[in-house]
Order: structure tokens, then sequence, then C-alpha cells
């Protein structure tokens, strides 16, 4: 039993090794791509181009580069023998990575320099692949690597719940627990002391006025109403008093309560940082997790998704919910409501959300998946 916790502990260390090499070629692999269409107009990469930009930005655009060419040559050295263990979105992560590094390769000219050039292919690569498929599938030991990539596979998604889990549970639980036994006990006792821990308190002080008001406005309504003598003065000014009292230290309260959500709060984030920090591994294994089932959907799936995202957020009807949102959580920390900064939010927020999510589509998906963003602009009513 012990010998097969370790070999699982040992196999489950190398698929940790495989995905992060993987990774890290994956985003090489983009960056260079990006490289590619921002400086280079979606052409290759060379050094004896003037870029139209400061000399030390050009060594620097091509410093990055070549630091990105050896990672992803360096990702294909370690995992090409694993090439068997890989499901179909990191196959294409894989393929992704050999499309680059087959573009560039390495000669020394007669200045000495490293230039950039495209490597001869004496054979198409479709062939051969398909020569590479052949051998892979006659491999005796192609069962094992299947096996192993399964393994790997259902580690990784052991791996992605247990952290997305850890992400939503230890937050809140610490904000649970640390605002009950740590936070509110704390408050009680140092808030009357403290000046700022009361800074709540004058927005809920023109609330509690606002209430006396109207409580007299119905007083008075109810005596009309119900054809009573009018309450004299001393009757009104009793009931108003118990009435004040009443509101006073329901402000108190509600101000006692808003400070203790902002320190909840504040734990919360503080435990999440933690988390995140500690599961770094963890974290780039759920991002793979996530991409294979974003990436492994429909296209159609991918356009509704995006199209039900964007509605919601940046639709004609996301103002309203930004609205309530936004007066939710200044209720929640004890603020005020402020109107016009509400209005600048949904007038500035949504527009730069929407652009962002334009670039994204414009410059990865587009590279990516360009049936799905065929797809969305048929959806769209565009294409």
């Amino acid at each position: 039993m012990s010998r097969r916790n370790w070999v699982n502990f040992f196999s489950r260390g190398q698929g940790f090794d495989l995905t992060n090499d993987l990774e890290r070629g994956y985003e090489s692999a983009l960056l260079i791509q990006n490289l590619e269409l921002e400086f280079y107009g979606d052409r290759l990469v060379r050094s004896d181009v003037e870029l139209g930009v400061p000399k030390s930005v050009q060594a620097s655009i091509l410093r990055r580069f070549r630091a990105a060419l050896l990672i992803c040559r360096t990702t294909l050295e370690s995992v090409e023998r694993n090439r068997g263990q890989f499901d179909l979105q990191e196959l294409r992560q894989l393929q992704l990575i050999e499309a680059v590094v087959s573009r560039y390769g390495y000669q020394l000219p007669s200045g000495g320099s490293p230039a950039i050039s495209r490597a001869p292919e004496a054979l198409p690569r479709s062939l051969l692949g398909f020569f590479d498929t052949v051998r892979r599938q006659l491999d005796p030991a192609s069962e094992e690597t299947v096996v192993a990539g399964f393994r790997r596979r259902r580690n990784s998604t052991l791996i992605s719940l247990r952290i997305l889990l850890l992400l939503i549970l230890v937050p809140l639980l610490i904000q649970q627990v640390a605002g009950a036994y740590i936070i509110s006990p704390a408050v009680d006792r140092l808030s009357p002391e403290l000046p700022f821990l009361s800074y709540p308190k004058p927005k809920l002080e023109e609330q509690a006025v606002e209430k006396l008001r109207v409580y007299k406005q119905e007083l008075e309504f109810d005596a009309l109403l119900n054809s009573d003598q009018p309450l004299e003065a001393d009757q009104l000014r009793q009931k108003l008093a118990e009435k004040a009292i009443e509101l006073k230290d329901e402000a108190d309260g509600l101000s006692v309560q808003a400070v203790k959500n902002v320190f909840s709060d504040l734990s919360a984030l503080i435990a999440f940082t933690v988390v995140c920090f500690a599961s770094r591994d963890d974290l780039r294994v759920m991002r793979g997790f996530f991409d294979e089932a974003v990436y492994g959907l429909s296209d159609s799936a991918k356009a509704f998704a995006i199209i039900l995202f964007t509605d919601i957020f940046v639709g004609f009807h996301s103002p309203e919910g930004w609205t309530v949102l936004l007066n939710g959580i200044a209720k929640h920390l004890g603020l005020p409501s402020q109107e016009n900064f509400v209005m600048l939010f949904i007038a500035t927020f949504p527009v730069i959300l929407a652009t962002i999510f334009k670039y994204w589509i414009f410059r990865y998906l587009n590279r990516v998946s360009p049936s799905s963003v065929a797809t969305l602009k048929g959806m769209n009513g565009s294409g």
C-alpha cells in the first residue's frame, strides 16, 4: 500500500511538471504571436526590420521574443515524449507551440549577430504528423502512456475542484468565524472609544431624522382618519421621544454592523489572497482545466456564453443591475449612496468592460477559434 502511495505521489509530481511546462510554452507561444501581430503586422519577427520605435524598445522586443522562443523549444523537448498523455485541449496548445517553433530557426550571419529566419522543411508537416501518429499507435508502451495520461487528467480534475472549493469556502468560513468571534466583540468594545469606527453614523442619523418626520406625519394622519382629537403637545412629544430613542438605537446598531462588515470582508479578502498565494501551482492546473472546458465547447455554445455575458454586464438593461449592485454594496459597508458616483460608474465601467471584451475577441479568440467569432457575428445579426 505504501509503495502504491509513493508511486502515485511521484507520478502526480511528474504530471504537475508536465502541465506547468506545457503552460509556460503555450504562454510563450502566445507572446510570440502577440509580438508578430502588434509590431510586425502579423508577419515573422525579424531583427533587420525597423519598427519605428526607439532602439531600446525594439531591443527589448527582440529579447522577449528570443526568451519566449527558447522556452517554446525547451517545452517541446521536455513534453514530446509524453505526447500520448495529452487531451484534446493540451494537444492544441502543443500544436501551437510546434507551429511557432517551426516558423523560426537561428543562424549566424557574417555579421556575427543572431538573425531570425525560417527553417526549411524537407517534407510537409502533415505527412510527418501522420507517420508519427502511426508510430505512437504501434508503440508497445502506448497503453501505459494512455493510462498515465488518464491518471494525470483525473488528478488535474480533482485538484481543480479542490482548489475551487478552497477559494470559495475558506474566505466564507474565515469571514463568518472571524466576524462572530473576533471582530464583533472587538468592535463592540472599541467603537465608543475610537471615533473612526462610527463613520456611518452621520448618514444613518439623517435617515433616522427623516423616519421620525414621517412618523410624526403618520400620527397626525391617523388622528384625522379616525376622527380623533389631535394629540396634545405632551403626548406627541412623548411618542416622538420614544420613537427617537428607538431610531437612535437602530442607527447605532446599523453603524456598528457596517464596521463589522468592513473588517469581516477584509479578513475574507486576506484569506482569499493567502489561498491564492499558497496554491499557485494548483491555480495553474485549474486554469488549464477551465481552458479545456471552455475551448471544448461547441462554437454555438461559446457564442451563446459570450452574448449572455455581454448582455448581462454591458447590455441595454445592465444599468439597472449595476445600480442595484452598487447600492447594495454601499449599504453593506455603511457608505452613503451617491447618485452622481453611481451614474458616473455606469457611464464608464461597462464601456471599459465592453472594450476589453471586444479586444479579447479580436486579439485571442479570433486566433484560437475563428469559427466561434463567425458564429458570434451571425448570432448578433452582423455576419
